[in-house]
């Protein structure tokens, strides 16, 4: 409350200031007295908003959250797992957690998946005049403004507005895996199985987990959208059981089938939704990591 008590007074100092030059002496003194009574009220609220606002849970929950902030990784997972398990469910189903979700949308996708309706996920994306969608959208063109990525990304964009789910999929395929190549930089010849995978992103997990402070940044990336995102790439780019020798293709997008010419399923739509908004979660992820670089500089 220190903050906000400093924050009056200096804003009480600059108008006391301001009025100096447009007022005379008479109206000044008035008007301090008014301010005076006005910044002692205001003084009071904030010296008791905690006591006020603040009950027994909300203070156990702040007291738990700084107590979360010193655990390891392994015990903030181990602490949280359910709220992870459910996001790596999510990826697995197709659903990467979005950067402009919340715990609650989290909460009901997963609800939604639970009582097989997931497909009313796709609401979330496309209500409201499609404005999440828009803003994926905006973000990657902003994003990829050269060469491969801004001519790979304006053909899915393209052919997705063509409604050529196909061919817009096989455009953010192969852009999703260059763009995590790139950002992961694995080793050459690192297998899909092993790229991704908890333990391909291991050591990109251990490092951005030591550099972040924060319980509820804690919590989106390693709880939520970490999981989720390595989920969806694992399904994506790991063949499994359906692998081309046992002949049945799997129920989703999978990279090999899709781009060996062996799929003959219907790419539909959300298929697609879902393939930029992992996208759009990959680019966010590693851009927080480069700002904690250019910090850290």
């Amino acid at each position: 409350m220190e903050f906000y008590q400093d924050r009056i007074s200096k804003l009480l100092k600059e108008l006391r200031e301001s009025l100096a030059c447009n007022f005379d002496n008479e109206q000044i003194e008035r008007l301090n007295a008014s301010l005076q009574q006005f910044g002692s009220a205001l003084k009071n609220v904030t010296e008791n908003i905690s006591f006020q606002f603040l009950n027994e849970d909300m203070k156990n929950f702040i007291a738990e959250t700084k107590e979360s902030e010193k655990l390891s990784q392994t015990e903030f997972e181990e602490k949280y797992s359910y709220e992870m398990e459910v996001c790596k469910k999510l990826g697995r189903a197709g659903w990467v957690v979005s950067e402009h979700s919340n715990p609650r949308e989290i909460k009901e996708w997963y609800d939604f998946l639970s009582s097989q309706e997931d497909n009313k996920i796709i609401s979330y994306f496309e209500g409201d005049n499609g404005c999440i969608l828009e803003n994926i959208f905006h973000s990657l063109e902003h994003k990829y403004c050269e060469e491969p990525n801004q001519r790979y990304f304006s053909k899915a964009k393209y052919f997705f507005e063509h409604e050529d789910y196909m061919t817009s999929a096989m455009y953010l395929v192969a852009v999703i895996e260059a763009r995590t190549n790139e950002l992961m930089n694995y080793p050459k010849g690192t297998r899909y199985k092993q790229k991704y995978s908890m333990e391909g992103f291991e050591d990109h997990l251990q490092t951005e987990f030591g550099r972040t402070d924060s319980f509820f940044t804690k919590r989106f990336l390693f709880l939520d959208m970490y999981p989720s995102i390595i989920e969806f790439l694992n399904r994506l780019f790991v063949d499994g059981e359906y692998s081309f020798e046992n002949g049945v293709e799997p129920p989703y997008i999978n990279r090999n089938w899709l781009l060996h010419g062996k799929s003959c399923r219907v790419i539909e739509r959300y298929e697609c939704i879902q393939l930029f908004n992992a996208l759009s979660v990959i680019e966010f992820v590693f851009s927080l990591s480069n700002r904690l670089d250019t910090m850290e500089e």
